[in-house]
């Protein structure tokens, strides 16, 4: 299976994602229009984690998800951020108990906090706890 190195990338001052026109460099430079961006900040790259959620929607960095847990008995759902752990080279799903991605099974990507007001209320109060 090939891994495929892929970024989604948030315009702050736009509020969208761009999807044209925009390079990142092997170093980690963003180019636009093959000119390199003076204002970096005003971007964010959110890394392609290589998985699909039950629905065949690619997961990228910082998607809420839900996923099932089966446990003594009983099945829930749990939602959590997908974060990037570059200590330990991989994603996670950021809620109590930290999981791998790889761990987890049954995922429902539920969206991004950019796009959705609601996700982004759960997203900074994730953020602050």
């Amino acid at each position: 299976m090939a891994f495929e190195i892929k970024f989604r990338i948030w315009d702050k001052a736009q509020k969208e994602f761009i999807s044209k026109g925009i390079t990142v460099t092997q170093h980690g430079k963003l180019l636009k229009f093959n000119q390199e961006v003076t204002n970096p900040e005003n971007y964010r790259l959110l890394a392609f984690t290589n998985m699909l959620d039950k629905y065949d929607k690619e997961i990228f960095e910082e998607d809420i998800i839900e996923h099932t847990v089966a446990q003594a008995g009983t099945i829930s759902q749990l939602v959590g951020i997908v974060r990037y752990d570059a200590s330990r080279a991989l994603f996670y799903l950021d809620d109590a108990k930290k999981l791998p991605l790889s761990e987890l099974f049954s995922i429902r990507k539920l969206g991004n906090p950019y796009e959705n007001s609601v996700l982004y209320d759960l997203y900074v109060k994730k953020q602050s706890s």
